[in-house]
């Protein structure tokens, strides 16, 4: 650190998506983003119907040098040398166990080349607080709503590494139930958000989906039931689909709801038993605009978003929570694990 100020270099290889981001963050937390890279496998996935493994880390192998190149290029044009470099943050969990390996790999190779240390940091944890980038307001203690491909959960977020589990999926995750019920209806791999548009250009519909868990008393949330029915009720139009455009617009409108409504209820009982209103939404599926809307019906004026490039899978959102971690001295003995499932709770026990 030189006058309060880090540069951190961020690596994110977790899935499908290949990203590097060099950051300064200023001692009152200010985040400047120097260089942004990133390498998008949908396409390659979009062949398959979701993403393959073992391609996934193939193409992660192949982008990273390719990634660090540009990045390179942008400290060069900035007058920045590697040796001005803080620390290295990578994923290291959770994600895709070969994905993981080659990202963690690539970093402390690059650490060990440069002479910088190398932070190893929770994917997850770094969705959460990558509203903070955005806006300096948000502050502890806050709601986090994660909702992305794999992840539907809320957490208290009482400080930095200080976490307690409101309320997970205990099934499908929300952005799943969008891209599966997308495909149903003709959208290519990964469709959620194009799903997501088409809702949008309706304010009601005269279909209805169930809503799992709804009810107070169950806890969780739960998707595998909606995208069943969805699939069902597709098939029973399917004829009908192909002549009538503004049945098409009804059933994605029906299947945005239910899911959206899901999230809402069990966002508005986790403020009413913590009695926290400030709500951090993050992951894919942030970008909603109709989740968007409702949540701010339920808190006005106290909902914070990423950036919209920070929704999706970053790596300026690692490098942003390596920042956070780099003066912490704690001592990593296991620099070279991943960990493909890891739970970001200190507290656990779901209450909604």
């Amino acid at each position: 650190m030189k006058n309060g100020v880090d540069l951190v270099l961020g690596i994110e290889t977790s899935c499908d998506e290949t990203a590097i981001s060099l950051i300064r963050v200023g001692p009152d937390r200010t985040v400047e983003i120097l260089s942004e890279q990133i390498a998008s496998q949908v396409e390659l996935h979009a062949l398959y119907g979701g993403v393959v493994p073992e391609l996934a880390s193939r193409e992660h192998f192949k982008a990273l040098p390719l990634l660090f190149e540009k990045v390179t290029q942008d400290m060069q044009r900035l007058k920045i040398s590697l040796d001005q470099i803080t620390a290295i943050a990578v994923t290291r969990g959770p994600g895709l166990k070969g994905c993981l390996i080659v990202g963690v790999q690539f970093a402390h190779g690059l650490g060990d080349a440069i002479g910088v240390p190398v932070i190893g940091v929770n994917h997850i944890e770094a969705h959460l607080l990558s509203p903070m980038i955005a806006s300096q307001e948000l502050s502890y203690p806050f709601l986090g709503l994660i909702v992305s491909g794999g992840h539907s959960e809320i957490h208290l977020v009482k400080g930095l590494g200080n976490y307690s589990l409101i309320c997970r999926t205990i099934d499908d995750a929300a952005g799943e139930a969008f891209d599966k019920s997308a495909f149903l209806l003709g959208f290519d791999y990964p469709g959620g958000a194009q799903l997501a548009a088409l809702a949008d250009q309706s304010e009601s519909s005269k279909l209805r989906l169930p809503r799992a868990m709804n009810d107070q008393r169950k806890k969780g949330f739960s998707f595998s039931g909606l995208k069943t029915a969805a699939s069902l009720l597709i098939k029973k139009h399917e004829a009908e689909l192909e002549k009538d455009s503004r049945l098409k617009v009804e059933i994605a409108f029906a299947i945005q709801e239910a899911i959206v409504e899901l999230l809402v209820r069990k966002t508005r009982l986790a403020i009413k038993s913590t009695r926290v209103r400030q709500i951090a939404l993050s992951g894919g599926v942030s970008a909603n605009k109709r989740l968007q809307s409702q949540l701010e019906e339920v808190s006005p004026g106290q909902v914070y978003l990423p950036l919209p490039q920070h929704c999706a899978d970053n790596a300026t959102m690692i490098a942003y929570l390596g920042s956070l971690y780099l003066n912490k001295n704690s001592k990593d003995l296991e620099p070279y694990q991943v960990y493909p499932r890891w739970p970001i709770e200190t507290e656990s026990g779901a209450i909604v």
